[in-house]
């Protein structure tokens, strides 16, 4: 469960991931890095514990309340990486359905191993994200 308290650190990502007990999520996890990067423009940085994420956007609630969160971020572990998509899926249906064997929660996309799916479908559904997101409120 996303902890919304949770702010970005200066933890080192490549030593997270050497520091996931499995090699097959290691190296998807790197792949998962160079692709956020690459779309995004930005950097991966560790908020919290396990959160990679890549650049930011401030969140507010109705009550009032804000803080900033990972505008794309993902958490890998032995089970499986989990990619943190904040707009929901109903607008990304169509590209869901492209990239093969996933499953998804309202705002999260698991994903058991990356040699599953098709990558490319992949990247244009987190490229289409971060735009809506970057259209949806003020990223950083």
């Amino acid at each position: 469960m996303i902890d919304f308290d949770t702010l970005a650190t200066d933890k080192d990502v490549q030593q997270l991931i050497n520091d996931i007990d499995h090699t097959r999520r290691q190296h998807d996890a790197k792949m998962l890095v160079q692709l956020l990067e690459k779309i995004t423009g930005h950097k991966a940085v560790i908020w919290g514990d396990d959160i990679i994420g890549f650049g930011q956007y401030k969140y507010a609630y109705k009550t009032g309340r804000t803080g900033f969160w990972p505008t794309l971020s993902f958490a890998s572990t032995t089970e499986n990486i989990s990619v943190n998509v904040m707009l929901g899926f109903e607008n990304y249906e169509k590209l869901l359905n492209k990239i093969g064997r996933v499953k998804h929660t309202n705002t999260t996309l698991i994903l058991h191993k990356l040699s599953d799916i098709q990558m490319p479908a992949l990247e244009e559904l987190l490229t289409e994200v971060y735009a809506d997101m970057k259209k949806a409120h003020k990223c950083a």
